[in-house]
């Protein structure tokens, strides 16, 4: 079914809620401001993985998005794979998956966290939530932002083919979104068919404050800047 044209989605993922960097007041700000039909949190919205913190500023995010009477659409990711057995039910009206399709003017988006992609200990479930222990001690008693080392240091190792792949193995799609690298970016490119497609990283809000907006037949990834007094 195709949404009017004033229909308006809004992607937003790795908040990392209960972190010790995650940018609540920004968040909170911004989602006071935007105006949106529908809203696809794209995975690691509430950081799981770590001993969460969580604030009356994490709150009011929570009942900001709950109260909005908005379409919700949670897609789980790694660090909030808690979750993982709402997948494919509604509860308090958010609908919980692992992927996300939808048509809006002519094309098919997909949504998806990406760490599906990953390998080695990314994968190592345990160890990881070991790790990720040691990760917010560290970030908390020393004030040092390992979330955001470790994501450039990703960023650096990660080849362009990479992409490729990840969109090669969802040709389906005419436009792919997905977050978990913390790197906003925007590629597009004709295909052998003269099909345009797109893919797009939603970014974070740790250090980024980016989202994606998919509203008057276009798609477009955004940075979110607080206005200043």
């Amino acid at each position: 079914m195709q949404e009017a044209d004033d229909y308006t989605r809004v992607i937003i993922s790795d908040l990392h809620l209960g972190s010790a960097y995650s940018k609540e007041a920004e968040l909170s700000s911004f989602l006071e401001t935007i105006e949106f039909d529908e809203i696809i949190l794209a995975g690691d919205i509430i950081e799981f993985l770590r001993v969460p913190t969580f604030t009356k500023g994490t709150l009011e995010i929570f009942k900001k998005l709950t109260e909005s009477n908005k379409k919700i659409v949670y897609v789980v990711g790694n660090h909030d794979d808690a979750f993982e057995n709402f997948v494919g039910d509604q509860i308090a009206g958010i609908e919980f998956v692992r992927q996300y399709d939808f048509l809006y003017a002519g094309r098919k988006y997909r949504v998806q966290h990406g760490d599906q992609y990953d390998g080695g200990i990314v994968k190592w479930r345990y160890t990881i939530e070991f790790i990720s222990l040691i990760q917010n001690i560290i970030e908390r008693v020393f004030r040092i932002n390992l979330t955001s080392w470790w994501a450039k240091r990703q960023i650096k190792k990660r080849k362009l083919i990479r992409i490729w792949d990840i969109v090669q193995w969802n040709n389906d799609a005419d436009v792919f979104i997905m977050g978990h690298t913390h790197n906003p970016e925007v590629l597009i490119w004709v295909d052998k068919e003269e099909c345009i497609k797109t893919y797009i990283n939603t970014g974070d809000w740790v250090d980024n404050c980016t989202y994606v907006i998919v509203k008057d037949d276009q798609v477009r990834l955004r940075k979110y800047q607080q206005a200043q007094d």
